[in-house]
């Protein structure tokens, strides 16, 4: 007896092309978080070991997740279509999440600044995302465009 496959339980796409949209509002959050941390190591302005500047800079660390996982599903988006760039999520998880590994290898196991040190790895987590998704951002935009 010959089976037949079962029809999608739903009709949308398993991949959506809005994802990049999530990455260029990391971009914009990076930014600001740069804004602010610059903000704060003023000398006339808040201390960067306020209570306030602990929170957006886990808060901004943690979205970083939700920007890789929208960076990934954007690649996965554009290998399934018609496009001449095909993006490989691994290069760009690995060139994101590689800062911040040797920071904290340079940091902690090597050079120890003491206070700041959990602030600079928070932080280069925040720089290298903003950084990954800013490039990834301009290569899909000259090879695919943003629409």
């Amino acid at each position: 007896m010959k089976q037949t496959p079962n029809p999608s339980v739903t009709s949308r796409a398993r991949t959506d092309h809005t994802h990049w949209m999530t990455v260029a509002a990391y971009a914009v959050l990076g930014i600001a978080v740069t804004i602010y941390t610059a903000y704060t190591l003023l000398p006339v302005s808040t201390s960067p070991y306020s209570f306030l500047t602990g929170l957006v800079l886990t808060g901004a660390a943690l979205l970083s997740l939700f920007a890789y996982f929208a960076l990934f599903k954007d690649t996965i988006h554009l290998s399934h279509t018609e496009s001449q760039w095909k993006p490989s999520w691994v290069r760009y998880f690995i060139s994101g999440f590689a800062i911040p590994f040797f920071c904290y290898l340079l940091l902690v196991e090597g050079i120890s600044l003491g206070k700041p040190t959990p602030l600079i790895i928070v932080y280069s987590l925040i720089f290298s995302t903003t950084v990954t998704c800013l490039v990834y951002l301009s290569f899909r935009r000259r090879y695919v465009g943003l629409a």
